[in-house]
Parts: structure tokens; sequence; C-alpha cells
């Protein structure tokens, strides 16, 4: 299991999250591609659609 830091930041009205490009590998996660958030247990879990 890896551990990153990162900050939210401002978008207009709404805030984002910077996703380390090791993490973005990793899951193969993409510019453009929908992701689902959930809360559990004191948790935010991403997954990608």
């Amino acid at each position: 299991m890896a551990r990153f830091k990162t900050k939210l930041n401002k978008w207009g009205n709404s805030v984002g999250l910077n996703l380390p490009k090791a993490l973005r590998d990793t899951f193969d996660l993409n510019d453009g591609d929908d992701v689902e958030l959930e809360d559990k247990e004191g948790y935010i879990i991403l997954r990608k659609v």
C-alpha cells in the first residue's frame, strides 16, 4: 500500500483534488474518466466507473 499527500484546490465554484501520476498509472485513471466517490466508515473511497 502506498501513501500520497496532496492538497485540495479551488477550481471555479468547486474544489478539485490532484492525483499523483504514480497513483493514476497504478489504477489506469486518465483525464475525462468517470469516477465514483463513497463515504465509508470515515474514509473516502474513489473508484473508476
